[in-house]
C-alpha cells in the first residue's frame, strides 16, 4: 500500500493559506497586530507555534485555531469572536484549495500498481473535504487522521493506526510526505519505505529516499515494485 501525507504533499496548502491570509488581513488591516513583511509570514509564525502546542497535547484542535486567530488581532477576542473570525478565514482558505499540478497524473499511475491511502494531521471532516473538493477522493481506500488515531504526526501511533486499519506490515508500505521530520523520519522509524518530497529543494539532511516531485516518486515506486 502507498500512503500519502495531504497538506503540502498533495494539496498546495501553503499557497492556499497565503492567498487566504492576504485577503483576510486586507479586510481587517486596522485591527490586526502591527507586523513587518508579508501577512503570510506572521501567520506562519503564529500557526507553527500553536500547532506545536496542539501536537504536544497542550491545546485542542479548536483551541489552537482560537489561539492563532486571537494572536493575530490587537484587541482581546472572546471565544465566540475567535470562532467566528477563524470560520471566516477558513471559508476564504477553502476557496483557494488546489492540488499541485503533478498530483493527479501521479495518482492515476500509482493507483494501477497499489491501493492508496492518506495519513494526515487534522479533523476527519476537514481533510476528507479537501480530497473530495479537489477531485481525488476516489483514488484512496481510506484516510487516517490524527482525530481518528488519537495522535498527530510525528507520533508513531498515527502510522501504526493506519497500518492496522489497512492490515499491512510497515515494510510492505510506502509513505511520502513533505516534512523531513514529521513525515519522513517519523514514518521511517515505524518501518515504512519512506520518501521525503522536497519540493522546495531544502538542504536538510535526511536518511530516507528524497524526490523533488511526485513524478519522481512514481519513477521510484516503479523501479522498486
Amino acid at each position: 500500500m502507498i500512503f500519502f501525507d495531504l497538506d503540502n504533499t498533495l494539496l498546495d496548502h501553503d499557497g492556499a493559506e497565503q492567498d487566504a491570509i492576504r485577503s483576510f488581513v486586507a479586510r481587517y488591516r486596522a485591527d490586526v497586530v502591527p507586523f513587518e513583511g508579508k501577512p503570510e509570514d506572521i501567520w506562519r509564525e503564529i500557526t507553527d507555534r500553536h500547532r506545536a502546542r496542539w501536537r504536544a497535547g497542550e491545546l485542542t484542535f479548536e483551541g489552537q485555531r482560537r489561539a492563532r486567530i486571537s494572536e493575530l488581532f490587537e484587541r482581546p477576542l472572546t471565544v465566540a469572536e475567535a470562532d467566528q473570525l477563524f470560520a471566516e478565514f477558513y471559508a476564504i482558505y477553502r476557496q483557494h484549495w488546489r492540488l499541485f499540478p503533478d498530483v493527479k497524473p501521479a495518482l492515476e499511475q500509482l493507483s494501477k500498481v497499489s491501493p492508496l491511502a492518506v495519513i494526515s494531521n487534522g479533523l476527519n471532516r476537514q481533510q476528507q473535504a479537501k480530497l473530495t473538493e479537489t477531485g481525488i477522493a476516489d483514488y484512496f481506500s481510506f484516510i487516517m487522521t490524527s482525530e481518528q488515531a488519537g495522535a498527530a504526526k510525528p507520533d508513531p501511533r498515527i502510522f501504526q493506526a493506519a497500518l492496522k486499519f489497512a492490515d499491512k506490515s510497515a515494510d510492505e508500505c510506502w509513505y511520502i510526505g513533505n516534512h523531513p521530520v514529521n513525515d519522513a523520519q517519523a514514518a521511517q522509524e515505524v518501518g515504512m519505505k519512506t520518501v521525503w518530497l522536497n519540493r522546495r529543494g531544502l538542504r536538510e539532511k535526511v536518511h530516507t529516499r528524497v524526490v523533488r516531485s511526485m513524478a519522481g516518486f512514481v519513477d521510484l515506486v516503479h523501479i522498486q515494485h
